[in-house]
């Protein structure tokens, strides 16, 4: 019995201490000039050690009803490439001091606009709304 009691224990602190390390942000900025939204989640990757953590996000442009989900891609020198599901866009931006910066650039490779973010405070209510978007949006994006 004490050993049960043991394991929970250890298997409660466990998923605490992994909800802990997720990491949400929101980013408000421009896009050519357009106004859009940003909402990154940042989790450590499963495999430890030091890899790199694993990112999910979504975006929304200030006129748009709709969630654009993005495929997220990173490198140790804090550069993401987010690219939009069924590759309408590629996002390719740098980490700042306060937000990010960088290009969009077009599926052809004609077009490229200038990204300019900055991170915006997340209220727990954001965080569950911006949650549900992510989820809906994933789950709009691949179901059968």
């Amino acid at each position: 019995m004490k050993n049960i009691y043991f394991l929970t224990l250890i298997l409660i602190s466990t998923l605490k201490l992994s909800a802990q390390d997720i990491k949400n942000s929101l980013y408000k900025g421009t896009l050519n000039n357009q106004s859009i939204t940003l909402y990154l989640k940042q989790q450590p990757n499963p495999c430890g050690g030091g890899t790199l953590p694993l990112y999910e996000g979504i975006y929304q442009y200030a006129s748009g009803k709709n969630w654009i989900e993005l495929s997220v891609s990173n490198n140790a020198k804090e550069n993401l490439c987010l690219a939009e599901v069924n590759f309408t866009g590629v996002l390719i931006l740098k980490k700042t001091v306060n937000g990010m910066e960088g290009i969009w650039i077009s599926p052809d490779a004609k077009t490229q606009h200038k990204v300019v973010l900055k991170k915006q405070p997340l209220t727990p209510k954001q965080k569950e709304e911006m949650e549900v978007n992510l989820e809906r949006t994933h789950y709009e994006n691949n179901d059968c």
